[in-house]
Formats: C-alpha cells, structure tokens, sequence
C-alpha cells in the first residue's frame, strides 16, 4: 500500500470525503500546516522524503510541487499556488532540482479567480519544462475542488505508470 502526503491550501485542511478517496489507495499522511511559519517546509521534509505520492491544493499545491522535485516523487496538483509571491517558504540551505523524471498532474480550473487560471497555466507552460507533465484544464472548475472533481482526478493519476 502506498504513503500519501496530502499538503492543503492556505488555512484549509483535508475533508473527510476526500480523505476517504485517497485512503482506497494508501496510508494518507495530513498534517496542518502554518504557512505563515518560515520553517513549515523543512517541517514537511522528512514526511516527503517516505512518501510514495505527495498530492497538494492551492499553496499546498505549490509546496507539494517543491518537495516532489526534492526527492523526485510523484505528484498530483489542484490548482497550485505557482503565481502567488507570499509567503514564500525558507529554503535556507535547501536546494530544489529544477526537474525530475517523476510523473506530474496538474488539475487547473478555468474559473479560479483565488489562482488565476491565465497566470498559473502561462507559468506552467513556461517555467515547468518537466517529461512527464500532464496538464488538465476543467472548464466550469473554480479555485475549491468539488469531491466528484477530485475523486476523478484522483482515479486518473492513479491509472499512470509511476
């Protein structure tokens, strides 16, 4: 069975339904995290580091995606906080790989206007340079995740070979 790290957004947390989704397909590990905190990401370290799978929304979305480069695993985004300037993560001697060769899902939704749906996907397209990349634009999708969303999402990153 797999370990998954589930990282939410800004002051949120992990539903119980949507927990009850990831637990079909491991052990879910789902810490409450200060984001105003300069050490959460080095608090999030050794939690990445055993993790088979992180999965991460909004500004979680976005650590998610620094820990999956860190110890190259694979990842699952909902609309992540790629074009947010605060607050920003101490990566004080910390050194983040540009790429690495694990898969990558990217959930954006057209209508989010937390996450502007525009700015994250040109960020995306232009920062991200990752081989295995799959980018999913859900029309009718605002910043929150419906559980029917993410239940599908969840399903569909679970049918790619990792």
């Amino acid at each position: 069975m797999k370990s998954i790290l589930y990282l939410h957004g800004y002051n949120g947390s992990l539903s119980p339904a949507k927990q009850a989704i990831l637990e079909r397909y491991g052990n879910v590990a789902a810490p409450a995290i200060a984001y105003d905190k300069p050490d959460y990401f080095k608090k999030l370290t050794d939690l990445a580091r055993t993790a088979d799978v992180i999965i991460g929304s909004s500004f979680g979305g976005h650590t998610a995606y620094l820990l999956s480069l860190l110890y190259d695993k694979p990842t699952l985004l909902f609309n992540p906080a790629f074009v947010t300037k605060s607050p920003a993560p101490d990566l004080g001697g910390i050194a983040i790989p540009n790429s690495k060769t694990s898969h990558t899902s990217i959930v954006l939704g057209k209508l989010d206007n937390v996450i502007m749906y525009r700015d994250n996907l040109a960020y995306v397209s232009r920062e991200l340079g990752l081989a295995n990349l799959r980018v999913v634009k859900v029309d009718g999708l605002g910043h929150r995740i419906p559980d029917v969303v993410f239940e599908d999402q969840v399903v569909r990153f679970w049918g790619i070979k990792f």
